[in-house]
């Protein structure tokens, strides 16, 4: 039996009550001792070694005080010590909250707030954003990884500040065996918000290890596979790639970020046969100069999302690899897939897992017949494939998972072939290099400049896929307002992610005859001669924030 079909089997147990992703490393332990799980920089993990270290690093966090259900935020970059933390949480039954590592200030603190951490860990790098607001939040004890900046507050307030080291001093390293329901929640990731503050998704212990299953179905991966992962761990898809690679009995190799530069040359030395390509990556490696060694590469399998439709084909023919593309969110899981084994339908983004119902319905949740435009809405076939509510936002909840069945916000088709398309967004948010952003926290801290009187944040189409983010703004009677004041407010004031790279300065906005401002109208509206694009005036935009070239 393979590694896939025997956790799939093991999925479908729905009455073992360990269903967890720990177990599965534990199996691999005693399986495959000695084979490396993943390498970071230099260093390589086995399947063993890594099961000691965090076995070993779950007993301290018991002698820290943490048990079941307690609840810790993380800000820190892919590494093994995330690693070792993310899984020795899940061995004791805690509760991981990974937090984008570019917020700060109101949104870092709405997110502490809400999920009511009372530890965090951190890479020093995000210890000044962590440091201005944690008097405001319900964090007791914040743990340093590789304390620099922030030396001296872990000197001077021994009670709030632990250098990360604390966690890795060695105890005893075999299996805790702490019996844990799968219905527990494991995680709270945060997405964008629509109409209000981002929602923290509540996904349990089976969610988790679900999701990394039927990634690795999708994505056949097997024992010889090398896996790429670049994406944060605070994106459901770093977990994902990194539980799939468990569950296929292969091998990862983890990097702290992308880089563009030298990825085939990560791909060509280290053997890497599939990676996923959310945003605009694939486009951003087709955009790169054609080499002749392009298709002599190892890789095997590349999981695009959204779909690169338009370059579907000039992927696999020129890197000599097959895509596979699915549907899913934080929320609903994996429910519509395309893999290999599939026809490739163009536009669709694949056909009903067999995990999942999925339907078209309209506004009051009526199945729509094939071909006609509705709300994509998902609900499982067994417990707990699905996100477990918003945490402490009930109303939100009972909204989202009406009628018996979990809606997406947003639009598609199902064909009488029972292929899926996926149209737009019914939710008013934005996706952005792979990021998910709330247009209404951006209007939030865009409004938060003094000289302006009302905002409005849409989606603009990107040239190499996804969205950019553009604002309209209306100035306070009286005040003066130049679009790079405005940007370099934005800069200041919001993750670099959000920042927006097209600005209008207008005296109205189109409006309802009850004043909702139309925003459907500012997405249609082109670039005009007086849209203010911080590429045409000499800006950068990275992740250490704005900068004047």
């Amino acid at each position: 039996m393979s590694k896939i079909l025997e956790a799939t089997d093991y999925l479908g147990n729905i009455a073992a009550e360990n269903c967890m992703f720990s177990l599965l490393l534990e199996k691999r332990a005693t399986d495959c001792t000695d084979k490396v799980f993943f390498s970071f920089g230099s260093t390589s993990y086995t399947f063993d070694e890594f099961n000691k270290n965090v076995n070993s690093m779950a007993r301290r966090l018991l002698e820290e005080g943490l048990s079941q259900g307690s609840v810790v935020a993380i800000l820190m970059d892919g590494s093994p010590e995330y690693l070792t933390l993310w899984f020795a949480l899940a061995k004791i039954g805690a509760v991981e909250v990974p937090i984008n590592t570019a917020y700060r200030g109101e949104i870092l603190l709405h997110q502490l707030r809400t999920c009511g951490a009372t530890v965090c860990a951190i890479d020093d790098a995000y210890f000044p954003s962590i440091h201005s607001i944690i008097n405001d939040s319900s964090v007791e004890t914040c743990f340093v990884n590789n304390p620099a900046q922030s030396a001296v507050a872990l000197d001077s307030a021994p009670t709030t500040y632990r250098n990360f080291c604390d966690l890795l001093q060695a105890r005893k390293n075999d299996n805790l065996n702490i019996p844990i329901a799968h219905s527990a929640i494991g995680g709270i990731i945060f997405t964008s918000g629509t109409t209000g503050p981002s929602k923290g998704v509540q996904l349990s212990y089976r969610y988790l290890t679900a999701c990394g299953v039927i990634y690795a179905d999708i994505n056949e991966l097997r024992d010889d596979d090398v896996v790429m992962n670049f994406l944060p761990f605070f994106h459901v898809a770093a977990k994902n790639l990194t539980i799939g690679t468990l569950v296929g009995g292969g091998s990862m190799r983890l990097l702290p970020r992308l880089s563009i530069s030298s990825f085939w040359d990560e791909v060509r030395h280290y053997g890497i046969t599939h990676f996923m390509g959310v945003g605009g990556i694939c486009n951003m490696l087709l955009s790169k100069p054609p080499q002749v060694s392009d298709a002599e590469t190892t890789l095997r399998t590349i999981y695009a999302v959204p779909d690169p439709d338009e370059t579907h084909h000039e992927l696999e023919k020129r890197f000599n690899c097959s895509v596979n593309t699915v549907f899913g969110s934080t929320e609903i899981g994996l429910p519509l897939s395309r893999n290999a084994r599939d026809e490739y339908r163009p536009g669709s983004c694949g056909k009903l897992s067999r995990f999942y119902e999925v339907k078209i319905v309209d506004e009051f949740d009526n199945e729509l017949p094939a071909g006609v435009t509705g709300e994509i809405v998902v609900r499982p076939k067994q417990p707990f494939l699905v996100a477990s509510g918003y945490i402490g936002m009930p109303e939100k909840t009972v909204t989202a998972w009406r009628n018996l069945w979990l809606h997406s916000g947003d639009s598609g088709r199902v064909d009488a072939d029972g292929w899926f398309y996926f149209e737009d967004r019914v939710s008013d948010s934005m996706r952005r290099r792979g990021e998910n952003i709330s247009s209404f926290e951006v209007e939030t801290l865009v409004s938060t400049h003094e000289a302006i009187s009302e905002v409005a944040a849409v989606a603009y189409p990107s040239e190499i896929g996804e969205d950019e983010v553009r604002i309209f703004v209306i100035a306070r009677a009286g005040r003066v307002l130049t679009p790079e004041t405005v940007f370099i407010h934005c800069g200041e004031n919001m993750p670099y992610f959000m920042v927006p790279r097209y600005i209008d300065i207008v005296e109205r906005f189109p409006r309802t005859p009850t004043e909702k401002v139309e925003k459907y109208k500012l997405r249609k509206t082109p670039k005009l001669d007086t849209t203010w694009d911080y590429l045409d005036h000499g800006w950068t935009l990275s992740r250490s924030g704005i900068a004047k070239q």
